[in-house]
């Protein structure tokens, strides 16, 4: 489980920002909260802020921390990493951006980071707590050959160190070469975190994790019989469904383009044109299927259909889930319903946690929400992006939360002027 992210030198954070998902002191809505360890953590987060607030860039932040572990030990040397510092300072441009996210995985807690530019990993380090004192596992500086190496990592560490090149994590590294710890964290990112942002075409998420589940039956019955139990309470008026694999062909002018561009634009063709999705809908006098390629279902029933894989995913293996605009074409009681299925007490595995971006104030309920629950971006004068939560504001007496956010209390919103025709 998540305890909390930071990111800074990030897009739009300039200074380091955290999301912490402890919980506070209030004994309000204990359900909504798991005891991991020493800790109390959220099983949902919600933040809110206008628009170009810095929501959206705190998501890509934590993707782009995932995608570097992830993928950066297959870097040819020289490509680029993708890190873009705070523009607007001529300062920041020229310094590193900073990720780090500290979680318990397999009853242990960990502390991982990096510093990075465009051009190079500049810092790295990882520390665990399996006792509840921190053991530091390695630390990686900006001089090249300033290594620490602690006595708690086991393993070949002389010939990983080699075998890191300038744009590559030592952990990324670790995990390919087979060192059990190092793949231990590598697999949280991997396997236990997934960041959804905010985008304008359909992913197949559920789809391509139906198709990597089939030779897993019990799995892949389970998967199937939620999505279509999902589609169908929604009240879609969707019967069944089915995913297969499609033939795809790459196009010749691929051989054209950059590494990098082509590497973008194989993971598009693949993922979208490599899957064919159906909705089952019903004929009105003959009762017979009528399949529907998803492609013509409505944004909302796409959108639904995307996110109930990883609701049953997070909800089964225990894995945090960072989502940018949650509501996006949904109605608002699906939305309220998919947030309370991952808050409920009675789930299998009580490591699932939500973490999303929104602009729907219906669901500040203090009877869906701890106050701790609720977070906050929004600029600076300078266009840096700061967050905090709503436990940094008293409330008044029976206060509702929708009320006081709509009305300025916390800020965070919109300040607008009245639109009109300017000029001759």
């Amino acid at each position: 489980m998540l305890i909390e992210f930071r990111v800074g030198n990030y897009r739009s954070f300039r200074e380091q920002q955290t999301l912490s998902l402890v919980a506070g002191k209030d004994t309000q809505l204990a359900d909504n909260c798991v005891v991991q360890g020493k800790l109390r953590l959220l099983k949902a987060v919600g933040v809110y802020g206008p628009n170009a607030s810095g929501k959206s860039n705190f998501i890509k932040a934590l993707k782009v921390m995932k995608d570097i572990v992830i993928d950066s030990a297959d870097y040819q040397p020289g490509r680029k990493l993708p890190v873009e510092p705070f523009l607007f300072d001529s300062e920041s441009q020229k310094k590193p951006s900073t990720f780090e996210v500290t979680f318990f995985h397999e009853k242990v807690r960990y502390q991982y980071g990096f510093t990075a530019t465009n051009e190079r990993i500049r810092d790295e380090w990882l520390l665990a707590y399996p006792k509840g004192r921190a053991q530091t596992w390695y630390e990686r500086t900006s001089n090249r050959d300033n290594w620490k190496f602690g006595s708690f990592l086991k393993g070949e560490r002389e010939k990983l160190k080699d075998k890191t090149r300038d744009n590559v994590l030592f952990l990324s590294v670790g995990a390919q070469w087979n060192n059990e710890q190092l793949t231990t964290v590598y697999d949280w990112f991997r396997e236990n975190l997934r960041v959804m942002p905010a985008g304008t075409t359909w992913a197949p998420v559920t789809a391509q994790m139906l198709l990597d589940t089939e030779g897993n039956k019990k799995a892949n019955e389970l998967l199937h019989a939620f999505v279509q139990s999902c589609l169908q309470d929604a009240d879609l008026g969707i019967h069944g469904f089915k995913v297969n694999k499609a033939k795809t062909t790459e196009p010749k002018f691929l051989a054209e383009m950059s590494e990098s561009l082509r590497d973008a634009f194989l993971t598009y063709f693949r993922e979208r044109k490599g899957i064919k999705v159906e909705m089952l809908h019903k004929d009105v006098e003959t009762g017979k299927e009528v399949p529907l390629p998803i492609e013509e279902e409505s944004d909302g029933t796409r959108r639904f259909f995307e996110l109930s894989g990883p609701w049953l995913q997070a909800v089964t293996i225990g894995i945090t889930v960072f989502i940018d605009e949650l509501e996006a074409s949904l109605h608002p009681l699906l939305t309220r319903e998919l947030i309370k299925f991952i808050q409920n007490p009675k789930l299998p595995q009580e490591g699932a946690q939500l973490v999303f971006a929104t602009h729907d104030t219906t669901l500040l309920d203090p009877e869906l929400f701890r106050r701790d629950q609720i977070w906050f971006a929004e600029k600076d004068k300078h266009g840096s992006t700061r967050f905090y939560s709503m436990l940094d504001y008293k409330p008044r007496k029976g206060e509702a939360m929708q009320r006081g956010y709509l009305s300025g209390r916390y800020g965070a919103i919109p300040i607008i002027e009245a639109f009109g025709l300017h000029g001759k």
